[in-house]
């Protein structure tokens, strides 16, 4: 039931599991924003290198992870590395002017991912929502262990989504006494996904 402290066992076994394999990295995820959030800030706790993938629609909104959040972290990446100036004054130029021409989008967006690649490699945890697995930003990544908090809470072809990134252990955290689903569409519903 809440409050009994399942999002601190997920980041015991989180940190436990990073501690018993070195080299790997954890995916950790859950159908909402918020419990990502939550998890996050528990994970981020034990000491871990954690990075949190936002959707692009979201990365204007504040959040309680946005030091974790991975488009934050290329900001403050390529300010401190003088190899990634030139994307420093990428930023500078769309904060500025409010956009860029299309040959300095394409050398943002190139630029940007060598960031975010560098900085994924580095962390030892991964979350994001169970859709945003799906992100090209995560494509080329395979997690030995992916651990889904509030698994009960979403609907069953949405955590097939990180499980398919290559998984070998897949932990599902969750009480089926609580909320159920949240389901839009009445077919969808009445097809079982609720």
């Amino acid at each position: 039931p809440p409050g009994t402290g399942k999002t601190q066992v997920s980041a015991t076994i989180v940190y436990h599991l990073i501690h018993m394999h070195p080299k790997s990295q954890v995916l950790v995820c859950a159908p909402s924003n918020v419990a990502v959030d939550h998890l996050c800030e528990k994970v981020a706790k034990t000491g871990l290198n954690v990075v949190r993938v936002v959707a692009k629609s979201r990365e204007g909104i504040e959040s309680s992870t946005d030091k974790y959040a991975l488009h934050n972290l290329v900001r403050e990446f390529c300010n401190s590395a003088h190899r990634f100036s030139e994307l420093n004054k990428l930023f500078k130029l769309r904060d500025t002017t409010g956009m860029l021409n299309e040959s300095d989008k394409r050398r943002f967006a190139k630029l940007c991912g060598e960031v975010e690649r560098l900085i994924l490699e580095e962390a030892d945890v991964v979350c994001a929502t169970c859709v945003s697995v799906a992100d090209n930003r995560l494509a080329n990544y395979r997690f030995k262990f992916c651990l889904i908090d509030e698994c009960t809470h979403a609907q069953e072809p949405e955590c097939i989504i990180p499980l398919v990134t290559g998984v070998k252990q897949a932990i599902l955290v969750g009480d089926h006494c609580q909320m159920r689903p949240v389901v839009l569409s009445k077919a969808a519903d009445e097809a079982g996904l609720g």
